[in-house]
């Protein structure tokens, strides 16, 4: 049999692996098609080794080549091995292990030799010269995914499943790192569940896009000029000659951080509960959804059990804030560090870098939000929802609440007792978000920075924008503006029509809606009990949060070809 042959039954088998999974996650209690699943199983497992042996013999027995059956092969000789040691401490199915890990493996293998399919390798190209339209369509495709598998039964513990419009807000919520719900994530969802949850997070947080080509890097998959000019859109990289090394250093940025987080909740953790495997598992997911600003956490009320702890806080505060001044400036302040010590230290006297413009507006611009936002939640609050908590609490807990603010969406305190003002404020930090290139979302302090330097320069009556002796492109001011008008006319919008089909007050609407876009998932409360359109809208504007206005403007829009015609200038009166 031909190895192009065996790869179409490939492509069968995995199908039929999903069958599987689907019956043996619960989807019918027919003994028929039960009994058809337990051969689907052996009949996946015959056509994996008989693959193998295949593409070993093509090529020639070259190891190098065969890399990534040689490590899948590996995992399932483990998992063969620790089977019953494993079943000691997680209760799991070795049948679906094994198939899930075929998929992934089948998966990797089609993705590695896309390039030989003319079809699908013409569609992809044509799809990739639109970076914009890529974008869109990954995230659209990863919620679809998460959408489906939300809705097994094995998923959740509610009773009847989850429908699909909750399914389909849990899983948007997830992938745009937002954090607003419809079901407690700790109680209401399984294991399983958390787990795809969890995913769902880390891949929205780092990008689809970044983690595909990434695997791409790991798996020897050839990346084409369309594959590098998309990268530089998301990355925001006009070198593609350092696409590859920016790739890299997001992943090995993220999985540092938060294995860091990881290991200092844990020990935090187990020292206030135990060092089950539970334990281990929660440091795992609230690291990842701090680092990548999505709120979710599986704690019933979220993290107020802890708002007198000031290492949990502070471990908390650190991942949210290094997820949200984006990649580019950790790498820069890393940078930094790595002169400094050379020089000041060891002596080496090499070439000192400063830091970047674009750094520069970020951390200053983050350091005022999150002082001034302290300040300003603990004064309004002082005699309200913190009175009743000693002064060095309410002070950690009004820190606390101003990091995770702008865009990740924990909470110590309970939103839905504040005032009135102090959603006011908190509408409008949440409205400005984090960085851009980061986990989080809003319009970016780095736009807040640009329109800053712009009105200073109209006051000061300059003909350029000039921030720290660097001017800035005309451009780059214009789409600050198109971006702050853009999203407060989707907030109006929004909220009007939430206004109309929802019996809540209309600050409770803005501050959900503005939340919603700023993916940063605080709510007064009302989630749960929004009407379908009221979800939807929701839906819509967690999305558009996390690929950016602009993203869909360029999505939609179509080429137009500028001809050389100047027309003659009008003069209109304005103000």
């Amino acid at each position: 049999m031909k190895t192009k042959e065996l790869n179409k039954f490939i492509v069968v088998i995995t199908i039929l692996s999903f069958i599987f999974l689907l019956i043996n996650l619960g989807l019918s209690k027919s003994i028929f098609i039960k009994s058809l699943g337990y051969y689907l199983y052996y009949f996946v497992l015959l056509f994996f080794i008989i693959n193998l042996i295949q593409n070993f013999i093509d090529s020639k027995y070259n190891l190098k080549n065969n890399f990534l059956d040689i490590f899948f092969l590996i995992v399932l000789i483990i998992i063969f091995i620790f089977d019953k040691f494993l079943r000691t401490f997680l209760n799991y199915d070795i049948k679906v292990v094994i198939i899930g890990v075929i998929i992934v493996r089948n998966f990797l293998f089609f993705y590695k030799n896309i390039d030989e399919q003319k079809k699908i390798s013409y569609f992809s190209k044509k799809l990739l010269i639109h970076p914009a339209k890529s974008l869109v369509t990954s995230y659209i495709l990863l919620i679809s995914c998460g959408t489906i598998l939300l809705m097994l039964p094995i998923s959740t513990t509610v009773s009847p499943k989850i429908d699909f419009i909750n399914a389909l807000f849990t899983t948007t919520s997830a992938v745009s790192v937002t954090g607003l719900t419809v079901f407690d994530t700790g109680s209401d969802f399984t294991l399983f569940g958390q787990i795809i949850i969890l995913i769902l997070i880390q891949t929205g947080g780092l990008g689809i896009m970044i983690f595909s080509y990434f695997t791409g890097f790991i798996v020897g998959k050839k990346i084409s000029v369309e594959d590098r000019v998309t990268m530089s859109f998301m990355v925001s990289e006009n070198d593609m000659k350092n696409i590859y090394k920016n790739i890299r250093n997001i992943v090995l940025i993220t999985f540092l951080i938060e294995a860091i987080g990881f290991a200092l909740l844990y020990m935090k953790l187990a020292f206030l509960y135990d060092f089950s495997l539970k334990t281990f598992f929660y440091a795992i997911f609230h690291s990842i959804s701090a680092f990548c600003n999505a709120g979710f956490s599986l704690y019933r009320n979220n993290l107020s059990d802890f708002k007198s702890s000031i290492f949990l806080n502070l471990v908390i505060c650190f991942l949210i804030i290094t997820g949200g001044i984006s990649f580019s400036v950790i790498t820069d302040l890393f940078e930094n560090l790595r002169n400094f010590i050379n020089n000041k230290i060891l002596k080496k006297h090499k070439a000192f870098k400063k830091l970047s413009l674009n750094s520069i507006i970020v951390l200053s611009v983050t350091g005022i939000l999150i002082i001034s936002g302290m300040f300003l939640i603990y004064g309004f609050e002082h005699h309200n929802i913190l009175l009743k908590e000693n002064i060095l609490t309410q002070y950690l807990m009004s820190f606390f609440q101003s990091v995770t603010l702008r865009t990740a969406g924990f909470n110590t305190i309970d939103i839905s007792a504040l005032k009135n003002y102090t959603y006011l404020i908190m509408i409008i930090f949440m409205f400005i978000g984090g960085a851009s290139g980061s986990t989080a979302g809003g319009i970016k302090v780095n736009t807040v920075g640009i329109i800053y330097a712009y009105f200073r320069s109209i006051l000061n009556n300059e003909n350029k924008v000039v921030m720290l002796k660097k001017s800035i492109s005309k451009e780059t001011i214009t789409k600050s503006f198109l971006i702050v008008t853009l999203s407060g006319i989707l907030i109006f919008i929004s909220s009007l029509i939430l206004s109309l089909s929802e019996p809540f007050s209309l600050i409770q609407i803005i501050f959900e809606v503005t939340s919603a876009f700023g993916t940063v998932g605080l709510s007064t409360g009302i989630t749960p009990n929004l009407s379908y359109l009221g979800k939807i809208i929701i839906i819509i504007l967690m999305f558009i949060g996390k690929v950016g206005p602009l993203t869909i403007l360029l999505a939609a829009s179509k080429k137009v070809d500028n001809a050389s015609i100047e027309y003659p200038q009008a003069e209109v009166n304005i103000g």
